[in-house]
């Protein structure tokens, strides 16, 4: 059992080697492509004297994004062109990928996913291979993180919000969000304003031409009256943006060039479990958006479990499958989402070795071989080609590199 968890840079910086292997043992790793580019940005940094060098600063980063039990989210603007064009997504509280083979024997169904473009990337950057397409986009990014007329042009794009005030300011900051988030949420579900709205969305999230004649022609033929039940997602994601919008037009909300950036974190919540992050702005930002069955826990507390759950490993020479300190905010969360209690019946039933044995030579082979097809319903089980190196940590958790740890113990064998 693991919980899916999205980490804004702010978080993922602050974790060091130790932490971020009991950080694979109890959460499953949505990466974002937004911190993949974040990460790359950094490559285009001006030097510093007596500071590490920005390659070696990408290399360090790329370092602390373990193969094992990570995933790469789709881009959220593929997300939207799938949500507004009709396309069942289901954002379930898991990373979304792009299965490339869809698995259905009769008996068994399931998806097949290989490494992605960003993970391939992730890969070479860990031994500091770097290519011109890499240097473009770090500058590109880079520039475009610092471009003086982001805000204005934001600012332009949502002015349509620009009458939702409050009469009266109520306590503090937060209270007098939540009002205001209240009455964006009855402009934004106006029926008289759907169209418009649904304009609003194609044109900031800027979207292809041909792509939005097809989302037009789909809300004219269904007859909808409502962005929320046409396309839910692309919904979600343009309430983030005006709910920033009204905020900084209420002077509640700074106006800094990366808040606009920050505000993609928030477009993957639906895609995890738990979120975490150290910056003011996403933390009031997240509780005014409430995403749907999704956690929130900040940076320190996060730091906080793994230290301990690490402390407890040493001292004790046990890897526990499930978070071992209960008075941890990471095992409140796991008991909400798994009732413990009731985990520690079904464990005291396992399947037997060569039960499970068989299990995954079955999956595995149905991956391999067996018939494509497509099926309804949930997967009986999924795989995910990943590559490692000898030197990334072992999958078992132990913390040894590969090569010191299984991979020695098969050669031996």
């Amino acid at each position: 059992m693991s919980l899916p968890i999205i980490l804004d840079k702010s978080t993922f910086q602050s974790l060091g080697h130790d932490e971020l292997i009991q950080l694979h043992r109890y959460y499953i790793i949505n990466v974002t492509p937004l911190l993949v580019s974040e990460i790359l940005g950094d490559l285009s940094k001006e030097e510093v004297e007596n500071k590490k060098l920005p390659k070696e600063v990408v290399i360090s980063l790329a370092n602390k994004i373990f193969p094992s039990n990570t995933y790469v989210n789709t881009n959220y603007k593929k997300l939207l062109e799938l949500s507004l064009l009709g396309n069942k997504i289901e954002l379930n509280n898991r990373p979304f990928l792009e299965a490339s083979k869809s698995i259905n024997t009769g008996k068994k169904q399931g998806l097949v996913f290989e490494e992605t473009e960003d993970e391939k990337s992730i890969r070479r950057w860990k031994d500091g291979n770097f290519n011109s397409i890499d240097e473009i986009m770090s500058w590109f990014w880079r520039t475009t993180s610092k471009d003086e007329e982001v805000v204005q042009l934001f600012k332009n794009k949502m002015e349509q919000f620009s009458l939702i005030k409050l009469e009266k300011k109520l306590g503090d900051n937060l209270e007098n969000l939540k009002a205001l988030r209240d009455i964006l949420f009855i402009e934004l579900n106006k029926p008289e304003k759907q169209q418009q709205y649904l304009s609003l969305v194609i044109d900031y999230f800027e979207l292809d031409y041909n792509l939005a004649a097809q989302i037009f022609y789909r809300w004219e033929t269904e007859k909808n009256n409502s962005i929320s039940n046409f396309a839910p997602y692309a919904f979600y994601c343009i309430s983030i943006a005006a709910m920033y919008y009204v905020g900084i037009n209420n002077k509640l909300f700074s106006e800094r060039k990366t808040n606009l950036l920050d505000l993609e974190y928030l477009y993957y919540t639906p895609c995890c479990r738990v979120f975490s992050s150290n910056d003011k702005f996403l933390i009031f930002l997240f509780e005014l958006i409430n995403p749907k069955n999704v956690f929130f826990i900040n940076s320190n507390s996060l730091k906080g479990d793994l230290n301990s759950f690490h402390k407890y490993q040493i001292e004790t020479g046990e890897i526990n499958d499930r978070p071992p300190i209960k008075d941890t905010e990471t095992y409140r969360i796991w008991d909400k989402v798994f009732d413990l209690k009731l985990s520690d019946f079904l464990k005291a039933h396992p399947k037997s070795q060569e039960e499970l044995r068989k299990e995954f030579e079955e999956i595995l082979n149905a991956a391999e071989t067996g018939k494509q097809g497509a099926f309804d319903g949930e997967p009986d089980f999924v795989t995910k080609n990943t590559y490692m190196r000898p030197t990334d940590p072992c999958v078992c958790g132990s913390g040894k590199q590969l090569k010191e740890c299984c991979l020695l113990k098969e050669n031996e064998n």
